[in-house]
């Protein structure tokens, strides 16, 4: 008898036949929880999510943080308030990060969130098996930075992927972190794809393509159509981000997409 697959990961394609897909939780299940929190991981986890991807940040005493932006304003209440001062996060020494709430900005369910550690996250996606995928902006650190980054990625056993936008990136993860999947999501030509699949022989290599909506007016690559799409499938998996809707979904589903990212307003 064959295995029914999951409907958690199911996207039904036109012809009704199934296609194993994986949906990607942007920041853990940013749209209902705190981004980048454990309520938001533990949401993705529970809905069926099958990557959790994620920011990395480095404080000021080398701890690596969870936490997207450069400042703290945005997520960040101290006493119930919004800080005063715009500080960057990482002129904060952890301690000071966790005399933060991280998770009022999205609402009093989530009084008492704290920012979490990468170590946090990886405990947990050990426990419930569910992969990691880290963002490409720890390749704007400083290599000492990054490094700290790289050692806490060796110090587990959960799944890893790393987002890269250059090929340089892809060689320097791939270095770094040796059991780590490789995602990419800059310039795409021929030529690159050919030398991605090639630096990355035998490994997992999804190719990330932005779909055309209101998330992704500030993107300046090309957005995902079918010829794209179908150059992209030559040579990787084929990843779709940042899908809202319905619509955004058929648009996948027509493009045949391997992995869709999506903020938690679509779920599995």
């Amino acid at each position: 008898m064959r295995r029914k697959p999951n409907r958690n990961n199911v996207i039904k394609r036109f012809d009704n036949k199934e296609k194993i897909v994986k949906y990607q939780a942007h920041r853990g299940v940013s749209s209902d929880a705190p981004e980048n929190t454990m309520p938001a991981f533990e949401m993705a986890a529970k809905e069926g999510y099958g990557i959790i991807e994620t920011d990395p940040s480095v404080t000021k005493d080398g701890k690596v943080i969870l936490f997207h932006d450069r400042t703290i304003k945005r997520t960040l209440r101290i006493n119930g308030n919004v800080p005063e001062l715009n500080t960057p996060i990482t002129e904060l020494t952890y301690g000071e990060v966790l005399k933060y709430d991280a998770g009022l900005f999205k609402g009093e369910a989530f009084k008492g969130t704290k920012v979490p550690l990468l170590k946090e996250l990886l405990d947990f996606a050990e426990t419930v098996k569910i992969p990691v995928k880290i963002d490409n902006k720890i390749f704007n650190f400083t290599e000492e930075d990054r490094s700290k980054v790289y050692d806490v990625l060796n110090s587990s056993s959960a799944e890893i992927g790393i987002t890269c936008q250059k090929v340089d990136f892809v060689r320097d993860a791939m270095k770094h972190v040796k059991t780590a999947e490789i995602h990419y999501d800059g310039e795409i030509t021929e030529e690159i794809l050919k030398t991605l699949s090639d630096e990355c022989a035998g490994k997992n290599l999804t190719v990330w393509v932005p779909i055309k909506n209101r998330l992704t007016t500030w993107v300046s690559v090309p957005f995902a159509d079918e010829k794209l799409s179908s150059l992209v499938k030559k040579y990787a998996r084929l990843g779709l981000w940042i899908l809202e809707s319905e619509e955004d979904l058929a648009a996948a589903k027509a493009l045949n997409a391997d992995i869709i990212e999506t903020t938690g307003s679509l779920k599995p």
